[in-house]
């Protein structure tokens, strides 16, 4: 039988020299074990020597000790290490062969250990034992018995000295320390005297006060007349009288039964004392409460006085209504509950009350938790597990549908919903939990699930397979099949389980089987009767086994049967209502899969021929184009000339009838000259517009910013007059035919400079849009000119659309159009957005080089 060692408490003397005390032990077994490591390295040099294995001796002791201080086992830990410490001390003096060797500092060392870790009587032994083989050694020394010395100095010699020194040093520094806490221990106990000695006379003072501040209503009365001698406030504040109304004089009427008075003098007279007496007690304003009232003959000199307190217990005894009108409704709802309600004890799992709907949730009657804890009636699986529901409910307070395992009475492991939240009931804390056996719902989820998976969301012929699984195993068939409907006499299975295993597809035949009756119903149909006349053939399994089919026909929108699914058993199922509601599921994503199969042949069969159409349709519109582009070239070439011939006609005609023509004759002439140039700008447009239509990109590297830079130049120098502010960003890199992106910016930053001439400080910036993304590069060109009016801006890329008049601004109406197609050869998009009166912005992009 092992004895219980009481440890100190860290936060007393003791305890905290117990901690250091282990603490200096740690340190000196560290020192121990440090220091014979470096003179085993330092002594290896000289070869295999006596000191030798007394260092690798000192430091195996050294490790056994720290194996056993780090297993627990440190009681005789200090014993070991003094005693070991001075065997190998004495074995180190002898093989040095001499007591002036560093041996000796380790058995001085020794002997402060003693000092401080051991007791008195145990020190002196030591002492004694260090003192007597001092004695012995340097007799035998004397007498030339220890082996010749050959000290020689070495680095061995002064760690030895050093770990001796150390060890030294720790314990008076240890010393000190234990009179530095057992002086501090003294301090403590003195401040605690003096705290005493005020607390005393302050004891003096609160009883002197005790009686004013009592906050129950106290009144002391004289025994011979019945006077009020004193009155504390909360006896005037009860009654509602004044001080002056009450000290001095006989006590008003303050009984509300003169029955309750009586029997207090009674009890008064024949006790002495009087202890809690129920009454009712009127105030100065005739209102009454109900009160407890406490009295005591006391005597004081000669004098006999009656103490008396009275406490209000009105809000008491209505809280004490109304918890016993709650205790009611909570029995009421605790006992006719449909859910099985508990309360337990936190500590140890005992129940406190049962409900009767325990029985029908998990079979256990009342009588059999009357008395117990959960674990001996066993409703956990485990330990472990209760353990895990509190634990969770100590975290969070209380539980919401929290999921667990439970035995029922006849063994069976149900899945149970616990709701639960902690109560307290006499002091103690507690477990109200209400559980509902969810092993039903569980079985429903798990059939859904099987559903789910059953219609997942593969498709094709995985979809079939996986879906005659699940339904089997929804079902608890013994086989499906499920088959794609081949003119009027087979089916084509799609999928085909027997005995729990896929098999081969196959087609099946269907004239005169059972099959022609699920094709010609539009339900599901349900044949569980064993006659063989009713049952006929079921082609792939056989008849004899079967003695229950269910199935219906898979069908077209139209109505048309392409299909069917069916489910056999070997023995009577019984009809569930989730049995028919399972089958019709599965054959409605069945049928849904089947159509979509039955439309993506046909899709393919349809590619299979527009492809060959389309090929023949773009190869057509691509001849029409270039026919297109040549036309519009040719014609555009081809005006040039007539327009020459009526320019210059008219410009001899304007020399030749030089002032012999009217102001009218000279507007006319103007105007057919203001009409030939407008023409030749309109075809020269076209044929831009035709030019960039025809022939390959080059695409490469482009510096956007310097072209811009350089259309800019051109428009100041055509228009010097101008001050216009633009900004330029650096560094615009695009992927695009250079010539191209010329043209595009001398369009739109031509469009900027030109719709712009109207403000009096106008503003051009040219950048990239950053939020658009770096593939492809998004740039714009902003203005802040006269704008559009977006509603009318699915005319703007169209060609000789203008949604400015002439007489405001000039232009053909084909740049913008010309643009458009530019950035479309290239992949890109083109976008603007604008304002009227506020400019307008246009956003685009050069693609990622699939040209149009």
């Amino acid at each position: 039988m092992t004895r219980k060692h009481r440890h100190p408490e860290p936060d007393t003397p003791s305890g905290l020299a117990e901690v250091h005390d282990k603490a200096l032990l740690a340190l000196i077994l560290a020192t121990a074990i440090a220091g014979p490591l470096v003179i085993t390295g330092i002594y290896l040099q000289q070869g295999r020597t006596h000191l030798l294995e007394v260092a690798l001796a000192l430091e195996a002791m050294a490790l056994a000790m720290l194996g056993l201080y780090l297993t627990g086992h440190r009681r005789w830990l200090p014993h070991l290490l003094v005693y070991g410490l001075l065997l190998l001390s004495t074995a180190g003096v002898v093989a040095q062969g001499s007591i002036r060797g560093a041996s000796v500092n380790v058995l001085l060392a020794t002997v402060v250990g003693a000092g401080v870790f051991l007791s008195r009587r145990a020190m002196i032994s030591v002492a004694f034992v260090a003192v007597t083989v001092l004695a012995v050694l340097t007799f035998a020394e004397q007498q030339g018995w220890l082996p010749a010395a050959r000290l020689q100095v070495s680095w061995a010699t002064w760690v030895t000295h050093v770990a001796v020194l150390g060890c030294l040093v720790v314990s008076v520094t240890y010393g000190r320390f234990r009179l530095e806490q057992t002086y501090q221990a003294q301090l403590a106990a003195l401040d605690r005297a003096s705290r005493v000695e005020g607390s005393l006379r302050d004891t003096e003072h609160r009883f002197r006060v005790l009686f004013r501040n009592n906050p129950a209503a106290c009144i002391v009365q004289s025994m011979s007349n019945l006077e009020i001698l004193d009155a504390n406030d909360a006896f005037v504040t009860l009654f509602g009288y004044g001080r002056d109304d009450l000290v001095g004089v006989r006590p008003p009427r303050m009984w509300a039964d003169a029955q309750d008075q009586l029997a207090f003098r009674a009890s008064l007279d024949a006790l002495g004392k009087v202890e809690g007496q129920r009454a009712r007690g009127v105030r100065k304003d005739g209102s009454e409460f109900d009160c407890v009232v406490w009295a005591e003959i006391a005597t004081q000199d000669t004098e006999r006085m009656i103490i008396a307190m009275v406490m209000d217990v009105s809000a008491e005894l209505k809280s004490r209504r109304e918890l016993e009108q709650s205790n009611e409704r909570f029995a009421k709802a605790f006992n006719f509950s449909p859910l099985g309600m508990t309360i337990t004890r936190l500590s140890d799992g005992r129940f406190m009350e049962v409900n009767p709907a325990n029985e029908r949730v998990l079979g256990w009657p009342m009588a059999d938790f009357e008395g117990k804890t959960s674990l001996e009636v066993g409703v956990w699986l485990s330990e472990s597990d209760r353990q895990d529901y509190v634990n969770t409910l100590r975290r969070d307070g209380r539980l919401q549908h929290f999921e667990a395992r439970m035995r029922t009475k006849q063994g069976e492991v149900v899945d149970v919903r616990i709701w639960a939240e902690i109560i307290e009931l006499d002091g103690e804390p507690c477990a109200l939990s209400f559980t509902m056996n969810v092993s039903a719902e569980k079985r429903r989820e798990a059939m859904l699930l099987r559903v789910a998976e059953g219609v997942s969301p593969t498709t094709g012929q995985a979809f079939f397979l996986s879906l005659a699984e699940h339904l089997a195993d929804a079902v608890a068939a013994s086989g499906v099949i499920i088959g794609e409907l081949r003119g009027d006499h087979s089916i084509d299975t799609l999928a085909l389980l027997t005995d729990g295993s896929l098999q081969p597809n196959r087609d099946v035949p269907i004239a005169h089987s059972t099959y022609t009756r699920l094709l010609a119903s539009d339900e599901l149909l349900v044949i569980d009767t064993p006659s063989r006349q009713v049952l006929q053939s079921t082609p792939p399994f056989d008849p004899d086994q079967i003695q229950m089919i269910a199935g219906m026909a898979l069908r077209d929108p139209d109505g048309t049967a392409i299909g069917l699914i069916a489910a056999v058993w070997p023995a009577d199922h019984p009809q569930e209502p989730a049995m028919r509601a399972l089958l019709t599921i599965f054959a409605s994503r069945c049928n849904a899969e089947l159509v979509r199969l039955r439309r993506d042949r046909e899709i393919l069969q349809l590619q299979e021929t527009l492809e060959q159409r389309v090929q023949a349709r773009t190869e057509q519109l691509q001849y029409l184009n270039r026919e297109l582009d040549a036309f519009a070239y040719s014609v555009s070439h081809d005006l040039k000339s007539p327009l020459r011939s009526i320019d210059g006609f008219m410009h001899l005609l304007q020399e030749q009838m030089a002032g012999r023509t009217t102001p009218e004759d000279e507007d006319l002439i103007r105007r057919v000259m203001t009409a030939v140039t407008r023409m030749n700008s309109l075809i020269a447009d076209l044929l831009a517009l035709a030019r960039v239509s025809q022939g390959q990109l080059q695409r490469m590297e482009v510096d956007l910013s310097d072209l811009a830079d350089g259309v800019l130049r051109q428009e100041r120098h055509r228009d010097p007059t101008r001050e216009v502010q633009v900004t330029i960003e650096p560094g615009l890199k695009a992927n695009c035919d250079p010539r191209m992106a010329q043209i595009v910016l001398e369009n739109l930053i031509g469009n900027a400079w030109k719709y712009s001439r109207q403000q009096p400080q106008a503003r051009i910036e040219i950048g990239q849009d950053k939020s658009a993304g770096s593939v492809p590069p998004v740039f714009f060109i902003r203005d802040n000119g006269a704008g559009f009016d977006m509603a009318r801006a699915d005319r703007l890329f169209k060609p000789f659309n203008r949604l400015h008049s002439a007489n405001e601004f000039e232009g053909s109406g084909i740049g913008l159009a010309t643009v458009r197609r530019i950035i479309e050869r290239h992949g890109g998009q083109i976008r603007a957005e604008a304002a009227v009166g506020q400019g307008a912005t246009f956003w685009f992009c050069f693609g990622t080089g699939q040209e149009n």
